[in-house]
């Protein structure tokens, strides 16, 4: 059987890569964008701005030099295409230093973007507009990659059935610790071993023979159900492929 093992993990560590790049293009977008902010908001740099995606954080040390964000900003684009800048802060009755201190750059910040928010808003669409072709290019990468993945992966599942079929109607399977396979909607049992005794003329249904472990005494019970939908079958025997007794190397 095909084993695409060494592809899947060759292209995880592509998609590692892509991965990281695309964090550092946005690391790096965040500090230009921090750049707009600081220009308008933070021209003394009293204040420590954080941007991460479409919001930005403030903040400001207090008199215990203990760093604590004040206030948020947030840029984005509604439904119609409508770009907004938002402003959002907590109130208090608290009235200490840092309280006051807080409100007084809350009033200049507030001004700021009353007065220019269309300007600034301009402006950090222009940097983010920046690296957004690379950004949908290695979205695109990545996306290639991990459709790939789900080829090898269906093709390795497709190799799987193919055997688990043989098997199914030939000796039958056998699992190394019972499974919960579902024979029939609501019927779901344990089951140790498994075999197709006869298939109907469609191959759509089959009577199949399942073994049963009794716990307290490790012995095994063979059951008979009827009607059992075979692709199905096949198919969660397939996905618990790893756990089949493999008497002989299968090819």
């Amino acid at each position: 059987m095909k084993n695409y093992s060494n592809e899947i993990a060759e292209l995880q560590l592509l998609i590692e890569e892509v991965r990281k790049e695309s964090a550092e293009l946005q690391k790096s977008n965040n500090l230009k964008v921090k750049g707009v902010l600081d220009s308008y908001f933070n021209p003394f740099s009293e204040l420590d701005i954080q941007v991460s995606g479409t919001s930005a954080s403030f903040y400001m040390k207090d008199n215990l030099e203990v760093r604590r964000e004040i206030f948020s900003l947030y840029f984005y684009e509604r439904f119609r295409g409508e770009t907004l800048l938002d402003l959002s802060y907590y109130t208090t009755s608290e009235c200490s230093e840092f309280e006051l201190e807080r409100l007084m750059n809350l009033g200049k910040v507030a001004k700021v973007v009353l007065e220019k928010s269309e300007q600034i808003l301009r402006e950090i669409a222009e940097v983010r507009k920046s690296d957004l072709i690379r950004s949908n290019e290695l979205y695109s990468i990545q996306s290639g990659y991990e459709k790939k993945i789900q080829e090898y992966k269906s093709a390795i599942l497709d190799n799987k059935k193919v055997e688990v079929e043989l098997l199914l109607k030939g000796d039958g399977v056998f699992f190394v610790e019972d499974k919960y396979i579902e024979l029939k909607r609501n019927y779901t049992v344990r089951v140790v071993s498994m075999k197709i005794i006869t298939v109907s003329k469609s191959n759509k249904t089959c009577v199949v023979q399942f073994g049963t472990l009794n716990r307290h005494n490790g012995s095994i019970r063979k059951l008979v159900e009827e009607r059992v939908d075979v692709q199905s079958l096949i198919h969660q025997i397939a996905s618990k492929y790893e756990g089949i007794v493999q008497e002989v190397e299968l090819a």
